[in-house]
């Protein structure tokens, strides 16, 4: 099921899988798949979500299972219709974007396609799916002209001591 997935996207799905048995839930629903992307995906939540939303989704979600019976659970958590819907919807963003793997932007893509807490989350944080996409369509920072180097190598003097 993973083999199209980013290993980052890969272990936003390992840490949604954790935070379902972390809140003792029977099936691992979108809210624990937003955490997860929150764990997981330090680079992309910084330019969306501050550390202080990110505590205030976690606080909302935990707020959401007060008075919930905690399920104990040992091995593999199955995916929620819910989260089957998300994880299809980012595979089709992934499609529509001609990217051959599916990765973080598309699970955030896929969890801002559902009617749910969790997209309600991001929108009251002003994510939408239009700002992720605008967002894409920047080019990466990788393509930023590099500085011209020198064509001559450094003098001795000027490398560090190797003491």
């Amino acid at each position: 099921m993973l083999e199209r997935y980013t290993e980052k996207a890969r272990r936003v799905i390992f840490f949604a899988v954790y935070e379902a048995k972390q809140f003792g839930s029977p099936y691992v629903e979108s809210e624990h798949l937003l955490l997860g992307w929150i764990r997981e995906d330090k680079t992309l939540t910084c330019g969306l979500i501050t550390p202080d939303d990110g505590e205030n989704i976690r606080s909302a979600i935990e707020s959401s299972y007060k008075g919930e019976k905690k399920v104990p659970t040992a091995g593999d958590l199955p995916l929620s219709s819910e989260c089957k819907q998300v994880l299809n919807n980012a595979a089709k963003q992934a499609d529509q974007l001609s990217a051959p793997h599916i990765g973080t932007e598309h699970l955030l893509l896929g969890l801002l396609s559902q009617k749910s807490m969790t997209a309600e989350l991001l929108t009251q944080r002003g994510i939408t799916s239009e700002h992720i996409l605008q967002a894409l369509k920047k080019p990466p920072s990788a393509e930023r002209p590099k500085p011209r180097r020198s064509s001559m190598p450094p003098s001795p003097g000027s490398w560090p001591d190797a003491t």
